[in-house]
C-alpha cells in the first residue's frame, strides 16, 4: 500500500510539473520541436526509471563509481529538484487560493464583472499585467536553477563533507576521576549504494583521529537490505577505542529481511550491541553504566527495555543510554537516565534554514528532537545529524556529523 501510495504522491508532482513546463512551452516556444521531444523525454525516462525500481526494488549494495555517479545521482538530483519545484508550486497555489476565492466570488455580480473588464481594458493595467508575468517567469527560472543547483551540491559535495563536533555534558553523580571521559557518537550509516565501503573507510578514519575513550553507534547501521552489512562490517571493524566500541539496533536494522545477521555481523565486527542490556564502564574505580535499548516505536515498549536494560540492581552509578529514536527521551527521563545518546532524524538531512534553536525542516514535521543537546527533568540528549541518508542521497544545511561527548562532573546547574 505504501508503495502504491508513493507512486501516486510522485506521479501527481510530477504530472503537474509536466503541464506547467508544457504550457510554458506553448506560450514562448510554440515552434521548437526540440524542446517539446525533450521535455516528454525527460518526464518519461525518469518516471519510468522511478517505477522500475519502486515496483521492483531491485537488491543492489554496491554499484561502480561511475554508474553511480553517471546513472544514479541524475536519477536523484531530478526527483530532489522537482520535489523542491512541486512544493513551491503548491506553496504558491496555498497563497493564491483565498484571493482567487475572492475574485471568483465577486465576479458572480454583474456590476464587478463590468468593472473588472473596464479595469482590464486599462493601459496602465495592461502595462502592469505584462511586467508581472515577466516578473514571475523570471522567478520561475531562477527557481529551477536554484532547485537543480542546490540538490546537486546537496548530494555529491554537503552530503560527503563531514564536520566533527564536540557537546559537552555535566553529570552532578560522576567521579572526578572521569571527568573530561569521550565518547565518539556516530549514527546512521545506512551502508547501501550512497553510503560505500570507500565512503566508511574515510569515516572509520575520522573516528579513530579523535582518540575517544570509548566509540559508538546508534543503529542504522544498512539502509534496509541484510546484505548491506558486510561492508558495514569489514570497514567498522577497524574501529578501536580503549573502553570499547558500542551500538544499538535502528529501525532500518529491523527493515532488513534478517535482523539478526545483521546484528550477528555487527557484533562479530566489533562493534558490540546492547539489546537491551548495559556494561558498566570504568576507570580504576570510577563507574558509569552504558546501557543501550533495541529501536521501537512505542513510548510504552520504550519505557519497558530501558527498564530491562537498567536491571534490577538500582542506580548506584551515573547511566547513560543509547536509543536510537531520540522520541522517548521523556521515558529516559522518568527513569533518571542521566545522558541519552541518539540519531534517527538525520539533523532534518535537508534543512530550509535555523532560527535560534529552532531547525525548520520538513523532519520537523515528525520530531521535536531534530539536532543537538535537549533536556527533560534531569537527563540530557544529544541527537545526532549522523552520516548515512534516507530517501534522497541529498544533505542541504545539514551536513554529515560524528560527535565527541565530554563528560564533566559537577553540578548540572553550574555548567548547563
Amino acid at each position: 500500500m505504501f508503495r502504491f501510495t508513493l507512486l501516486a504522491v510522485v506521479f501527481l508532482v510530477q504530472y503537474v510539473l509536466f503541464r506547467r513546463v508544457w504550457n510554458w512551452l506553448k506560450t514562448t516556444r510554440p515552434a521548437s520541436r526540440l524542446l517539446r521531444g525533450t521535455t516528454i523525454g525527460l518526464f518519461a525516462f525518469f518516471n519510468l526509471l522511478f517505477l522500475v525500481i519502486v515496483l521492483l526494488r531491485p537488491h543492489v549494495v554496491e554499484l561502480p563509481q561511475w554508474l553511480e555517479y553517471a546513472g544514479m545521482y541524475p536519477f536523484y538530483i531530478w526527483y530532489g529538484a522537482t520535489f523542491f519545484l512541486g512544493v513551491a508550486l503548491l506553496v504558491a497555489a496555498l497563497v493564491k487560493l483565498p484571493f482567487k476565492a475572492v475574485m471568483w466570488i465577486s465576479t458572480r455580480f454583474s456590476r464587478v464583472r463590468a468593472r473588472l473588464r473596464l479595469v482590464k481594458r486599462q493601459p496602465a493595467y495592461q502595462e502592469f499585467d505584462v511586467s508581472r508575468r515577466v516578473f514571475l517567469r523570471r522567478g520561475m527560472y531562477t527557481l529551477t536553477a536554484a532547485s537543480f543547483a542546490g540538490t546537486a551540491y546537496g548530494a555529491l559535495v554537503e552530503r560527503v563533507r563531514p564536520e566533527s563536533t564536540t557537546a559537552e555534558f555535566p553529570i552532578a553523580s560522576l567521579p572526578p576521576a572521569l571527568d573530561g571521559f569521550t565518547i565518539a557518537l556516530a549514527s546512521d550509516v545506512h551502508s547501501s549504494i550512497f553510503m560505500t565501503k570507500r565512503e566508511m573507510d574515510e569515516y572509520v578514519v575520522l573516528i579513530n583521529s579523535m582518540k575517544a575513550d570509548l566509540v559508538v553507534v546508534t543503529g542504522d547501521f544498512v539502509n534496509s537490505l541484510t546484505d548491506e552489512v558486510y561492508p558495514f562490517a569489514e570497514s567498522f571493524s577497524a574501529l578501536k577505542a580503549p573502553h570499547g566500541v558500542y551500538g544499538v539496533m535502528g529501525n532500518h536494522d529491523f527493515f532488513a529481511s534478517d535482523p539478526e545477521l545483521v546484528a550477528r555481523e555487527v557484533n562479530d565486527c566489533g562493534v558490540r550491541l546492547l539489546r537491551n542490556d548495559r556494561i558498566t564502564i570504568a576507570r580504576g574505580d570510577a563507574q558509569f553504566d552504558l546501557l543501550g535499548v533495541d529501536d521501537t516505536g512505542h513510548a510504552e515498549r520504550a519505557a519497558q527495555l530501558i527498564q530491562t536494560a537498567r536491571g534490577t540492581s538500582g542506580r548506584q552509578v551515573p547511566q547513560i543510554l543509547l536509543c536510537h529514536r531520540p522520541y522517548f527521551l521523556p521515558q529516559a527521563a522518568a527513569q533518571n537516565i542521566d545522558l541519552m545518546l541518539s540519531g534517527h532524524t538525520h539533523g532534518g538531512q535537508i534543512v530550509l534554514a535555523t532560527i535560534g534553536r529552532t531547525i525548520v525542516t520538513p523532519a520537523a514535521l515528525a520530531s521535536t528532537y531534530v539536532w543537538g543537546k535537549y533536556r527533560s527533568g534531569n537527563t540530557s540528549m544529544y541527537v545526532s545529524r549522523g552520516i548515512g541518508t534516507v530517501g534522497l542521497p541529498v544533505r542541504i544545511n545539514c551536513p554529515p556529523e560524528i560527535t565527541k561527548i565530554v563528560l564533566r562532573s559537577g553540578s548540572t546547574d553550574k555548567r548547563s
